[in-house]
């Protein structure tokens, strides 16, 4: 009776089948069901991500692939491009094929050969020494292209210096020649006017002291010949180089006379200075009249009287 009741229990029923076990019916043990799950990630991500890594691959407009294409197609590189496909593989040293097509055909091969060639060219040691020559003539150049303008420079510092120290030294000569022409005038103004008026007390020696000096700064003028000739006529031509004369024979000059001759000796220094300012006149002046000799000895000639 006990064993009826538990066999009712646990048998199966009398009209039907064995019942099923909802709770385990299409399901897999916890550890099967998390591998099934990261698979099935992984492979949707390697689905999507498949599409991009060949659009990078195959990009034929990329910066890259056309540096590529402009090095390795370049006449002098053909051959090594080829050489690096056989040497690795991607093509046999027979094939009778030229590196465009080849490029158009098997884009991957010729990307990663042409990546080779030019990663061993940047690498050699000949590059290294180009790149080194490349630098010591870009040196060179610079400093062969820097000497004209060094040179250029170099004299117009010396011709600012040249020119500067001319000008100081004409500018002193200007004030020298102008200092001793005023005191010859001087000089002369106060001989003649006392001259005129008495002999006895007329003072020679301040005249030939004046004119010692300014014969003195027109012997320093600097050339062209034109100018040195010019100064020379001046000094040379300076009246009162001797006292005027007391008597005219065996009689005394009287003091109209004295004062006819003192006026005439006025105009000839006034004459023979009227000239003298010329001198100052720029070297371009003088150089062309020294080249003309005719005009400056009738300029110097008609200026001193």
């Amino acid at each position: 009776m006990r064993q009826a009741r538990r066999s009712g229990v646990r048998g199966v029923p009398r009209g039907g089948t064995r019942p099923l076990n909802r709770s385990a019916r299409g399901c897999a043990p916890p550890g099967r069901r998390r591998h099934a799950v990261t698979g099935a990630t992984l492979l949707l991500l390697a689905a999507g991500a498949g599409p991009a890594f060949a659009a990078s691959a195959g990009d034929a407009n990329s910066p890259e692939r056309d540096a590529q294409l402009v090095y390795c197609l370049a006449p002098v590189h053909r051959t090594d491009l080829l050489t690096a496909a056989v040497r690795l593989g991607l093509l046999k040293a027979d094939a009778k094929v030229t590196p465009e097509q080849w490029a158009k055909d098997h884009d991957d091969d010729f990307g990663r050969a042409c990546a080779a060639l030019m990663a061993a060219e940047s690498d050699s040691p000949g590059t290294a020494a180009q790149a080194r020559e490349a630098d010591g003539d870009g040196w060179l150049m610079t400093a062969l292209k820097q000497l004209p303008l060094l040179l250029l420079g170099a004299l117009l510092t010396l011709g600012g210096q040249s020119y500067e120290r001319g000008s100081a030294q004409r500018r002193s000569l200007r004030l020298e020649l102008r200092t001793a022409e005023n005191a010859y005038r001087d000089a002369v103004r106060e001989y003649l006017d006392t001259y005129g008026e008495s002999y006895a007390r007329a003072n020679h020696s301040a005249v030939r002291s004046a004119r010692e000096a300014l014969t003195a700064a027109l012997s320093r003028v600097p050339g062209p010949a034109a100018r040195l000739a010019a100064a020379d006529r001046i000094a040379d031509g300076l009246p009162l180089a001797e006292p005027l004369p007391r008597n005219k024979g065996i009689y005394l000059l009287d003091d109209e006379t004295r004062t006819r001759i003192a006026n005439e000796e006025h105009a000839s220094v006034a004459s023979c200075l009227r000239s003298l300012p010329e001198l100052n006149r720029a070297f371009p002046y003088w150089s062309w009249r020294t080249r003309r000799p005719g005009s400056a000895q009738s300029g110097t000639t008609g200026g001193a009287g």
